[in-house]
Order: structure tokens, then C-alpha cells, then sequence
């Protein structure tokens, strides 16, 4: 049995379903309303509430929102989410580097950031991201409780089997379901096993006014720590640690971070002081190696079901939001479905990939515990030639749908 969903043969467009109904999902099903389908969006959730605690967006990521709702033939620039996206986040004024005694080991201001790479990044509530873009996209077009339990594929129709009896077909499937995904297992046959990175990150969004401060993160000795401003005088923070899986979800978090930073320099202690064990999340970091096969035929991957990258960058949602953009760009074009999906897999998988490598080298550089390799990590950084750091950012800020 096929739900009814919206759209279909009630509109005579194309029906394209998105399973999953985080940020990727939503975005993508923006996107694909502008290539001229009608989206269904599967949720196993019962609702799309308050998940999470909040994240980072770089100029990057409202870019590509922008360029979702865009005409590319030059027509209305659209863009109206990406405009709603950035006033429910605080800019960070610049982005700094520190050492755990306080020690600047590299600054990029603000004036410096809007220059080269045409905003700064921002910090929000994932809550209030999520509810954003589903109030664009329409409460009617995600269908909650739709647990994705596997697909079937022909070469004109896709179908989406579900937890409870039921199906739902179309002319295209999106699998957005994150690090777990089901669509992508089915794609991948089950050679795609998870590993452990070897830490958890701990999240926390409290009452802390940090006034026009920039984006921070910290780095010691096998631990980091990572400072944003928020609206509302909020901050976002996020702490990572080695132990062993499953570990940090069985203690007291805050008693645990307040005594492991407890001597960092400020206002690290003072921010843990004020969060609340309730305030506080705990997630277990797994990866999976870069693949090149994003889909087949009708079915394609966007976010981290394509990509499941470890948070090191703050590209995570970001590189989701290009997907979707660049999704939806070549959909516009006229090929056959299955050509644009392959498209848009080559279009974006050699950047993303390369994110997903470099996000990972990073959190293996930042467990480094022994005092020498400490002291050669703060004196890489340090030392490192401003122009091409520069440079570097420039390519990670910067979206193109090309």
C-alpha cells in the first residue's frame, strides 16, 4: 500500500522522497520543490522537536541556502531561507585558536573573515534551524513515525517500505538519514562498517553572555574545547576526551568536564560552572571511510548519509546544505533523473570526501597527549604561513554550484 502523501498525480509533478527530516532532509526538500517536484519527507521520529543542542554554520552553508531557492538563470535571487537561517544565529566575531593556558596560537578577525570569505560563521539552535526550514518547506510535505526499513528500485519508479506495512513511491529517492543510514546500507550491502574515532563530544548550550566574542577552540592535551556566543546571551560550547565507547554516556558530565578543565584558561571553567547536567549532551564520535558510490539508478545521498564526517571542521551541516544545492541545480537541467543524480554525485564528492579526510586528521591531532607532540602541534599552527592558511579557508567558505 502507497501512502497518499502530497502531490504526485494530484499535481501531474514529479514525487521525490527524502528520507530523514534533519537539516539535510529538510534543505534537500527545499531544493527539490525548486527543481519542480513534490517532496515527501519520511521521519521515523514522531515529531521534529527539539533534537540536540545547537551547531555551527560558515559562509559556506548560507551560500548554498541561498543558492537552494535561486534561479540560476539569473532570475529572482531568492534566498529567502538563507536570510531567516542567519538571523536566528549569533556571529562570532572572528575565529581564534588557544591553548589551554590562554595562549593565541592563530586569529582570524572578523573584518578579516567578512573580506575574504563573505561573512563569518554563526551559531544557532538546531531546534530553531530545524523548525526554520520546515515552516519553509511546509509541516504537510513530512510525514513523522515513517521508519525507513529498506527500498526497491526500478528504472522509472523508487519505493520506500516502512516500519508499518506501508510504501511510498516516486520518481526519485534522497536517503538523508545520517551516519546510520538504511539507504545507504541497502546501497552499500553491508560493507560500510562504523569505527569508533576513539572519543565522545559533549555539547552544551547555557545562560553566558560573551558578548562580541569570536568563534574559540582550545586545544590540550588530549582534550578540546570549543566556545561560540549566542542570541539571547547564550553560549554554545563542546568538549571532546578520549575513552572508550559508550563511557561518557555513564558519567556525571558536568562534575567529570568541570574537573578535566578545570585549569584551562577563561572563561572555560566558568561556562562549565553554569551549565546544568540537563543542558548538557554526550555523543559517542564514529566515522566511515570516504566512498565514492553516493547511488545508483534513481537513489542518491546527501549529508552524512553520503558523507558521515567528525566534527572537528563545523562542516557537517554545511557540506549537507551544498549537497542539497547542487541536488537541486542539476535536477533543473532537464537530463534524466538518473543522469543529474550522477551529476550531482560527481560534483560534489571530491570536495566533500576531502572535508571528511581533513576533519578526521584533525581530531586525531587534537587527542595528541604527549607533551612534545603538544608543543610541535601549538608551533605547527603558530608557524604556519598566514597567506596560505588564508587561502585554505577561503576554499572551505566558499560554495559554488559548479
Amino acid at each position: 500500500m502507497s501512502g497518499p502523501g502530497p502531490g504526485g498525480a494530484a499535481t501531474g509533478r514529479p514525487r521525490a522522497l527524502v528520507v530523514g527530516a534533519g537539516p539535510a532532509g529538510l534543505a534537500t526538500a527545499i531544493g527539490l520543490r525548486a527543481a519542480g517536484f513534490d517532496p515527501v519527507v519520511l521521519e521515523q521520529a514522531a515529531g521534529t522537536g527539539s533534537v540536540g543542542t545547537a551547531l555551527t554554520l560558515w559562509p559556506n552553508a548560507l551560500a548554498a541556502l541561498a543558492a537552494i531557492e535561486s534561479d540560476p538563470a539569473g532570475g529572482d535571487p531568492g534566498g529567502g531561507i538563507a536570510a531567516v537561517v542567519h538571523a536566528l544565529g549569533q556571529p562570532a566575531e572572528g575565529n581564534q585558536i588557544r591553548a589551554a593556558d590562554g595562549r593565541l596560537l592563530d586569529d582570524v578577525p572578523a573584518p578579516t573573515m567578512r573580506s575574504r570569505f563573505g561573512g563569518t560563521g554563526i551559531a544557532l539552535l538546531r531546534a530553531d534551524l530545524v523548525g526554520a526550514l520546515q515552516e519553509r518547506l511546509g509541516a504537510d510535505v513530512v510525514r513523522t513515525g515513517a521508519r525507513c526499513v529498506g527500498w526497491r528500485a526500478t528504472a522509472d519508479r523508487v519505493t520506500v517500505r516502512l516500519a508499518d506495512g506501508t510504501e511510498e513511491s516516486g520518481d526519485l529517492l534522497v536517503g538523508a538519514d545520517g551516519l546510520r543510514s538504511v539507504v545507504r546500507a541497502q546501497l552499500c550491502g553491508g560493507r560500510d562498517e562504523l569505527s569508533y574515532a576513539g572519543y565522545p563530544v559533549w555539547r552544551g548550550v547555557t545562560d553566558f553572555d560573551l558578548g562580541s566574542a569570536p568563534g574559540l577552540l582550545s586545544m590540550g592535551r588530549g582534550a578540546q574545547f570549543g566556545l561560540f556566543p549566542m542570541t539571547h546571551g547564550r553560549a554554545y560550547w563542546f568538549a571532546s576526551l578520549p575513552l572508550p565507547a559508550g563511557r561518557g554516556a555513564h558519567l556525571p558530565a558536568r562534575e567529570f568536564l568541570s574537573d578535566r578543565f578545570a585549569d584551562w584558561h577563561r572563561p572555560v571553567p566558568q561556562v562549565l560552572a553554569a551549565t546544568a547536567d540537563w543542558q548538557i549532551m554526550v555523543t559517542d564520535i564514529y566515522e566511515r571511510r570516504p566512498v565514492r558510490r553516493w547511488g545508483q539508478g534513481r537513489v542518491t545521498l546527501v549529508g552524512d548519509a553520503a558523507h558521515p564526517s567528525t566534527p572537528h571542521l563545523g562542516q557537517g551541516t554545511c557540506q549537507a546544505f551544498e549537497d542539497a544545492a547542487v541536488l537541486g541545480l542539476r535536477l533543473r537541467q532537464g537530463r534524466s533523473v538518473p543522469e543529474a543524480l550522477r551529476d550531482y554525485e560527481a560534483a560534489r564528492r571530491t570536495r566533500a570526501n576531502a572535508l571528511t579526510r581533513q576533519a578526521r586528521m584533525l581530531g586525531q591531532v587534537g587527542q595528541w597527549r604527549h607533551p612534545a607532540a603538544c608543543w610541535a602541534r601549538e608551533q605547527m599552527i603558530r608557524r604556519s604561513p598566514r597567506g596560505p592558511r588564508l587561502r585554505q579557508l577561503a576554499r572551505m567558505f566558499s560554495f559554488r554550484q559548479d
